[in-house]
C-alpha cells in the first residue's frame, strides 16, 4: 500500500514541532495567519471551542495581518480574543507559535509554579494578568539567555514534575503498588 502525502503526515505526527518549526516560521515570513494554520494552532491548544474556531473562516487572514503589525501588546492580545473560541490563553499559544522569541503561553500550570516560587500571579486570565506573566517570562529568558517560549515549557515541565512527586508520596501514603 502507498501512502499519499506520507511526508506530511510524519511531519504533522509531532503537532507541537510542526506548529513551532513549519506553521510559525511560514506565518512570520508571509505576516498573517491562513485560517488552516490558525485552526491548527486553537486546536492543539483547546479543542473544545471546535465549533467556535470554524466560524473565524473567513476572517483569520485580514485579523491575523492587522494583529502581527501592531506593536502595543495588549491590543494583540484583545484583537485575537475577538476571534471566536479565543480566550487569552489560545490568544497567548498563536502569538507564541508564530514569535517564539517574544511570548510564551499562559497557562495556569505554568502561573502555579510562578506562584509556588514566590512570584505572585493571579490565575485570572485576563489582559492585565497576561501582560504581567509576559513581563516575568520574558526577564526570566532574558536572565537564563533563552527565550519566552522556553521559560513557559519548562514552567509547564516543572509542574508536571510537580504532579509526578505529588503521586509519588500518594503512592506511599496510600501504599499503592505501582507496576
Amino acid at each position: 500500500m502507498i501512502i499519499e502525502n506520507i511526508q506530511q503526515y510524519i511531519d504533522l505526527y509531532d503537532t507541537e514541532r510542526y506548529l513551532f518549526y513549519v506553521i510559525g516560521p511560514k506565518a512570520k515570513k508571509r505576516g498573517y495567519l491562513t485560517f488552516d494554520e490558525f485552526y491548527k494552532i486553537c486546536m492543539w491548544k483547546s479543542a473544545r471551542q471546535k465549533n467556535n474556531y470554524l466560524k473565524n473562516k473567513d476572517i483569520v487572514e485580514k485579523v491575523t495581518k492587522k494583529v502581527f503589525a501592531e506593536k502595543e501588546e495588549s491590543k494583540k492580545i484583545e484583537i485575537l480574543c475577538k476571534f471566536n473560541g479565543v480566550s487569552i490563553k489560545t490568544a497567548s499559544a498563536i502569538l507564541t507559535v508564530v514569535f517564539p522569541k517574544e511570548y510564551g503561553i499562559i497557562d495556569e500550570r505554568c502561573l502555579d509554579v510562578l506562584n509556588k516560587y514566590s512570584i505572585k500571579i493571579s490565575k485570572y486570565a485576563s489582559v492585565k494578568n497576561w501582560l504581567k506573566y509576559l513581563g516575568i517570562i520574558r526577564k526570566l529568558a532574558k536572565d537564563n539567555k533563552r527565550i519566552p517560549r522556553d521559560i513557559d515549557m519548562a514552567l509547564f515541565a516543572m509542574h508536571r514534575e510537580i504532579q509526578e512527586k505529588t503521586k509519588e508520596n500518594l503512592y506511599k501514603k496510600y501504599a499503592i503498588k505501582r507496576k
